[in-house]
């Protein structure tokens, strides 16, 4: 009986365990989430970060402003009714004959249409100015977006650059517990003071605690991606651990100015603006003078003294507003006043944009150069490090000396990690400046290994 218990018991674990290892098998064959690339991140931020949500907005709404413009070429219908309640009766007099002509309540109506046939210019200006007014918002929305690329390329390198510098605490820590077990062992044979072990255990619990630190910076920084992208906040991000030396752009110094003089979207926005502006002084300008316009009209009136209560209307005719004084030639010159600080905006944002241009480029050139120092500082400090400790180990060194060595080399490691994101945010920085897309710029950065 007990036995035929047992197995009871285990036909009905089988089916549980045999659950259980499919659950498990099927969870190991899941594919581990896919690596967010730089390039990735800075399409994701241009298409739905909230620059490029209002960007979309902005121009949507020029759109419609280019369509009520548009609309001031189609005639308007109107549509207008009442009831009139009067004491009297309106009433002809012929000398000692009266004849009443309306009745004393009654009712009107009108339907018409109305085209304006010539107004000086002021719709096509009007709507020339509306359309610029499109490509501004393009623009501005373009230039803002670009600015939204830089921060959350900030962002990605700023993860990148914590994980770098989590590898080197990581590795301080493993090289102060070697140091700690040489020195126990030295204590243990009387070679070497206590102080030496307090000294660096000390060392070994500050640098541990820098490992926190970091992490809050990762989790701050991969949070700040994730809002510029338009994911939701608590969205988990999968970052590469490192990526490779940035790679030069094609063109020159001298290339790099003349596109950006032309390509550069805030720039480009400017000259839209002074589109704008001009076509609106074209505008303001048509304004003295008259506008030409026709109607087509059909009329109801209630009255049982009329014999045709129902008409239809042709009218041709003319507005013109003679004198108004002056206000017209203030706006005019109103406009000019606008256009010639927008113009005067370009010129100045010309020349700033040239002197950023080179000093984007001399940055970007001068992170590669400190990149390249801290290389080789890196390989010296090792060095350093190994010839310290082997004359720790015979006694020919003191434990301060091997720490000096340590924090040396792992400086060097923190210069080394610092100087190749910079480079990498230098790049982007003058690539932005001289009108390139940041994520074919950065297209063929491919993850690297992780540096250990």
């Amino acid at each position: 009986m007990a036995a035929s218990s047992g197995v009871i018991t285990m036909n009905r674990l089988l089916p549980l365990l045999t659950l259980a290892l499919g659950f498990r098998s099927a969870a190991a064959a899941q594919p581990p989430p896919a690596v967010l690339t730089l390039a990735d991140a800075l399409r994701e931020t241009a298409a739905h970060s909230q620059a490029a949500i209002a960007a979309g907005l902005d121009v949507s709404a020029a759109e419609e402003q280019t369509a009520r413009a548009k609309a001031a070429y189609w005639p308007s219908l109107n549509l207008s009714g009442g009831w009139q309640g009067r004491d009297h009766e309106i009433v002809a007099i012929f000398g000692s004959f009266e004849a009443p002509t309306t009745q004393k309540n009654f009712f009107s109506a009108q339907v018409d249409a109305t085209q304006v046939l010539w107004d000086g210019g002021r719709r096509a200006a009007t709507l020339a100015a509306s359309r610029d007014s499109e490509a501004a918002a393009g623009l501005k929305g373009r230039a803002d977006v670009q600015a939204a690329q830089l921060e959350g390329l900030s962002a990605y390198l700023k993860v990148l650059l914590l994980k770098a510098q989590r590898r080197v605490v990581e590795r301080r820590i493993s090289a102060l517990e070697e140091h700690l077990r040489v020195a126990r062992e030295l204590y243990d044979h009387g070679v070497v003071a206590r102080n030496d072990l307090l000294g660096t255990e000390v060392r070994l619990r500050v640098v541990k605690d820098q490992i926190a630190e970091i992490e809050n910076g990762i989790a701050v920084a991969a949070r700040t991606l994730g809002r510029l992208m338009g994911r939701p906040p608590d969205e988990a991000l999968t970052l590469p651990e490192a990526l490779p030396l940035p790679s030069t752009l094609a063109e020159d110094l001298e290339g790099l100015k003349r596109r950006a003089a032309g390509a550069n979207p805030r720039l480009e926005a400017l000259r839209a603006s002074l589109r704008v502006n001009e076509s609106t002084v074209a505008a303001r300008k048509g304004e003295i003078w008259p506008s030409v316009y026709a109607q087509l009209a059909h009329t109801y009136q209630q009255n049982e003294y009329l014999g045709f209560p129902n008409a239809n209307v042709f009218f041709v005719g003319l507005s013109w507003q003679v004198w108004e004084n002056g206000s017209r030639k203030a706006a005019a010159r109103q406009a000019e006043i606008t256009a010639r600080k927008t113009q005067s905006e370009i010129g100045d944002f010309t020349r700033s944009l040239d002197i950023e241009v080179d000093r984007a480029f001399r940055d970007f050139a001068q992170a590669q150069r400190e990149a390249g120092t801290a290389r080789l500082n890196v390989e010296a400090a090792e060095e350093n490090l190994r010839i310290e400790e082997d004359q720790y180990k015979a006694g020919l060194a003191r434990t301060i000396d091997v720490l000096d060595a340590e924090s040396t080399l792992a400086e060097s490691r923190f210069s080394l990690v610092n100087q190749h994101y910079t480079a990498y945010l230098k790049e982007g920085i003058l690539a932005a400046a001289a009108g390139l897309d940041l994520p074919a710029v950065f297209a063929g950065t491919a993850p690297a290994p992780e540096e250990r």
